[in-house]
């Protein structure tokens, strides 16, 4: 805050010394949630009661690309694959490759009501967890559409602030999943759900012609109606904890339904980490961090392990494909006797896992 008042006073200038340092937070909002818990009923400033503090980052950031400072390298390659025709996603992969995992699940259809958001992450990445996605939805008996048209949500370029580069695939986005006859749209991802509920309403100033729910949403119904079909339970419980992705926990306040999931699987003691909900640490990822500042990601991540550790739990679940990613990528470099403590596991596949 004080760096962005000297930049406000025109003591400190826009520069790409300061872009860097801008760009090593990932704006996983923890600084507002600490501020505006503020518990001194003598303390009231404007930085601790009112400010959504990491849109102020945001703005610095929008503000850094419009003037030529950024985005930093990793990030500008990430924009260029994002709208490059031929791919349509930040991992600089054929655009028809995001769908090769489709062929394994003909029943897949074109329309419908609930309609599936892929992403980029998952299925150029973890796509193992996506078909065991599909096959516990389609387990559980519910019919899925999916649109080999749909691009990258976006929520990279808004995260680094180069949002002239966002609203061509929101608007593409949003024709596509309209013609569709999508009601509800739901996704695997944290970065996506944040930026298909939160970001497309408001860069593109109107309300969405769908409802958009985070996997778990869809998930805790199936679970609650008793359309899972789990194994009986053996064996001792785990011990389990889960870890809160900013983008689903401070920006979106989604804390009790995925929690609500972890704790209806067979076999499961959920336990709480020391910082945990609104407080939790960081996986690291966010923010473009991972990209360009791949060492610091995994440094905040290896903290986040450690503390799964220290709480005793078993394994270590979330619901987001970049913190699977990153912890995945920390705890390979962690201690030998590190990994044979704790197991880290997307809550998609400890659920497969079980049925």
């Amino acid at each position: 805050m004080n760096v962005l008042k000297s930049v406000l006073e025109g003591k400190l200038p826009l520069s790409r010394e300061l872009a860097e340092y801008v760009y090593q937070c990932t704006e996983c909002a923890n600084c507002t949630e600490v501020c505006h818990e503020t518990h001194n009923e003598n303390l009231v400033l404007n930085t601790s009661k009112w400010i959504d503090h990491y849109k102020v980052w945001d703005a610095l950031r929008k503000d850094l690309v419009e003037a030529g400072f950024a985005p930093l390298e990793k990030h500008r390659d990430l924009v260029k694959y994002m709208n490059d025709d031929a791919m349509k996603n930040p991992y600089g992969e054929d655009m028809a490759k995001k769908f090769a995992w489709t062929s394994d699940f003909p029943n897949i259809k074109d329309k419908g009501d609930l309609v599936f958001f892929a992403g980029c992450t998952m299925p150029l990445r973890q796509q193992d967890t996506l078909k065991n996605m599909m096959s516990i939805l389609i387990a559980a008996g519910m019919e899925i559409a999916l649109s080999k048209e749909e691009w990258c949500c976006g929520s990279i370029g808004a995260r680094i602030g180069e949002y002239k580069s966002v609203n061509e695939l929101m608007k593409h986005n949003i024709d596509i999943l309209k013609n569709m006859g999508a009601k509800t749209v739901f996704t695997a991802c944290a970065g996506c759900y944040r930026t298909l509920k939160m970001d497309y309403p408001e860069i593109l100033e109107g309300e969405l012609p769908f409802e958009v729910k985070h996997i778990t949403e869809v998930l805790v119904e199936l679970l609650n109606n008793n359309q899972v079909p789990f194994k009986p339970e053996e064996g001792e419980k785990l011990k389990v904890t889960y870890h809160d992705p900013c983008h689903l926990g401070r920006h979106m306040d989604l804390y009790d339904i995925p929690r609500e999931v972890v704790s209806k699987i067979p076999g499961v003691e959920l336990i709480e980490m020391r910082r945990n909900r609104k407080h939790a640490w960081c996986c690291g990822a966010g923010g473009g961090v991972k990209s360009q500042f791949p060492d610091l990601a995994k440094e905040i991540s290896k903290e986040r392990i450690s503390e799964a550790v220290e709480s005793g739990a078993d394994i270590l679940t979330t619901s987001c494909p970049f913190c699977i990613g990153n912890f995945r990528d920390a705890y390979e470099e962690m201690e030998p006797e590190i990994k044979e403590k704790i197991q880290v596991i997307d809550v998609i596949d400890f659920i497969a896992s079980k049925i």
